[in-house]
């Protein structure tokens, strides 16, 4: 079970980030917090799509190295799955968390659409947030599955370019909310 979520987790992860930094006009936003943050250096959120873009295609193409090049070295860096254990606190663990995902998909066949995203940055422009809902394909032996994700992450500027120290995905496995409490 944690096999598979943590799967789902890390295939939807690319794409729901790499929409994430695209912040939103302040009237899709829903508190003054995400307004707020919509008023960051254009350039911290390209720097972040960028750096999101690599984790993608790192995904997409299973090549760990890559992908753990966008998470902070920091021994407190964290991926946070859906259930109790899913929990992987520094490099090693989070490089053994992908070295299971990338077992339950076929190489190349990711596909995302996040079709709620929000984030910002702090006024310093060297944290940001993401936070999405994306629907995600992929494939294992040839069979395709669909499936929707949350994702949220915080990102640190380091000397080597923007960087996870925190990414948290999970995946219902029960029915969602009525439609009157989604918002």
């Amino acid at each position: 079970m944690m096999k598979k979520r943590l799967k789902v987790v890390a295939v939807v992860l690319a794409g729901m980030l790499l929409c994430a930094c695209q912040a939103q006009p302040p009237e899709a936003n829903t508190n003054a917090a995400a307004t707020t943050a919509t008023k960051a250096d254009p350039k911290v959120a390209e720097d972040v799509k960028e750096m999101l873009a690599k984790h993608d295609k790192a995904l997409n193409d299973k090549d760990l190295d890559a992908v753990m090049a966008t998470f902070a070295a920091d021994p407190k860096t964290v991926v946070l799955g859906t259930g109790q254990g899913e929990r992987f606190v520094g490099t090693d663990a989070i490089k053994q968390a992908y070295t299971e995902i990338f077992k339950d998909y076929d190489k190349g066949t990711l596909e995302t659409s996040c079709d709620w995203k929000t984030g910002g940055a702090d006024d310093t422009g060297k944290m940001a947030w993401l936070a999405a809902t994306c629907q995600a394909k992929d494939s294992m032996k040839g069979v395709k599955r669909e499936y929707v994700l949350n994702v949220s992450a915080a990102v640190v500027k380091q000397d080597s370019g923007w960087r996870f120290i925190l990414l948290h995905m999970s995946n219902a496995t029960a029915p969602g909310p009525p439609p009157a409490a989604k918002n």
